[in-house]
């Protein structure tokens, strides 16, 4: 557990491209933000919660930023061997979104939340 998965530019376009979106960019600074805090080795909570800002906070991508970030979180979940409720990871990614939550350690905690004990 608590493996880091190592997700680059080139997979997060091929991700927003599956969910039926374009892969180009909005916010191409904030992704690349987000991806040099990944590869400082911190928990993979911490990497994701970052990925997860720029995704719905920052709108990295011009659409499909929600769906990206929904499939981004289960890649996590999946590499850590975590069960997650669909529901409340739908609801999280929406909440996240709708409300501009930046703060890392709220969206470590919301994130969180999704997963099934």
């Amino acid at each position: 557990m608590n493996q880091n998965i190592s997700l680059n530019k080139k997979d997060l376009i091929g991700i927003n491209q599956q969910v039926g979106s374009n892969g180009k960019f909005h916010n191409e600074d904030s992704i690349d933000f987000a991806l040099s805090i990944a590869k400082q080795n911190k928990s993979w909570l911490y990497e994701l919660s970052y990925i997860v800002r720029g995704l719905l906070v920052d709108h990295c991508f011009e659409d499909g930023n929600k769906r990206t970030a929904i499939i981004v979180i289960i890649t996590y979940f999946d590499d850590n061997n975590m069960d997650y409720d669909k529901d409340k990871l739908t609801k999280t990614v929406w909440n996240i979104s709708k409300k501009n939550i930046a703060d890392i350690n709220k969206l470590m905690r919301m994130i969180k939340n999704a997963v099934v004990p």
